[in-house]
């Protein structure tokens, strides 16, 4: 089973990408996905999807790293669908009595596409780059703010071990759900008090257990003589010919991508 954050090997073309150029990609879109019209954002979220397809990545290996953030996908669809300050096009949904408006639908699928777009660009560079990659490429990316005197390398690690920390919370929380349903424990069969203090319960436990898992990683990085500042890595960082094939194809591609944007605005 797939837990978000965690890394899988493979052989495909986009795992012997250089890092720096999966990062920068990965930040470019996040930072475009929300000027973009509707229709490109779905045509982002197929291309996506195909890109994850080609990689040797399942469809059910994304649906299982979307699913920790589902209900807040959907709250957020709800959102945007019942509470629109557009109350032209009014509809009812038959039997419910719920009034919304096509405009508040329409913005609703929009916020949740690009959503979802973010998610499946972000998993596709936690799956397919290693850790110390990640590291590489965020210090490579961060070394002109050493003039500022920010610690670079120290703000790596910490990405590198947030990122490591969060398929073990996800760990954590599938620890305590199965020694609950061990004892019989019914989440159902509980009114919403006990709902709540179970739900007070779960984050308490799950909080105690990455706590005691960050103190593990403390130790074991102590006992590997780590110490703060810049340090020697077995990573290279070297643009080969499928990067910079890759950079120039991005390049015609977000030209396109600007004008289609243009001409949809």
């Amino acid at each position: 089973m797939y837990r978000t954050g965690s890394f899988i090997r493979g052989e495909s073309f986009i795992y012997r990408l250089d890092p720096r150029l999966k990062l920068a990609v990965t930040v470019l879109l996040s930072l475009l996905i929300f000027q973009v019209e509707q229709p490109l954002v779905f045509a982002s979220g197929i291309g996506l999807f195909l890109l994850a397809m080609a990689s040797g990545i399942r469809l059910r290996t994304i649906g299982e790293s979307i699913r920790p953030v589902l209900f807040f996908i959907v709250l957020i669809f709800l959102s945007h669908l019942l509470f629109s300050d557009d109350k032209r096009s009014m509809m009812t949904i038959p039997f419910l009595g719920i009034a919304f408006s096509s405009a508040g639908l329409k913005q609703g699928i929009l916020v949740v596409g690009q959503f979802l777009c973010l998610i499946v660009g972000a998993v596709l560079l936690t799956m397919t780059t290693a850790p110390s990659q990640i590291i590489a490429a965020l210090r490579y990316f961060l070394k002109p703010f050493k003039k500022l005197r920010l610690p670079v390398d120290d703000v790596a690690v910490m990405v590198a071990l947030a990122l490591r920390l969060m398929p073990l919370l996800l760990m954590e929380k599938e620890r305590i759900d199965a020694a609950r349903k061990a004892r019989g424990f019914c989440l159902r069969r509980q009114s919403v008090a006990g709902r709540m203090n179970s739900f007070l319960s779960l984050i308490s436990k799950m909080l105690l257990g990455i706590f005691r898992k960050a103190d593990d990683i403390a130790l074991a990085m102590e006992a590997r003589s780590y110490r703060r500042g810049g340090r020697s890595s077995f990573v290279e960082l070297k643009f080969s010919s499928a990067d910079y094939v890759v950079l120039v194809f991005l390049a015609i591609f977000l030209v396109i991508f600007v004008a289609l944007n243009s001409h949809f605005g």
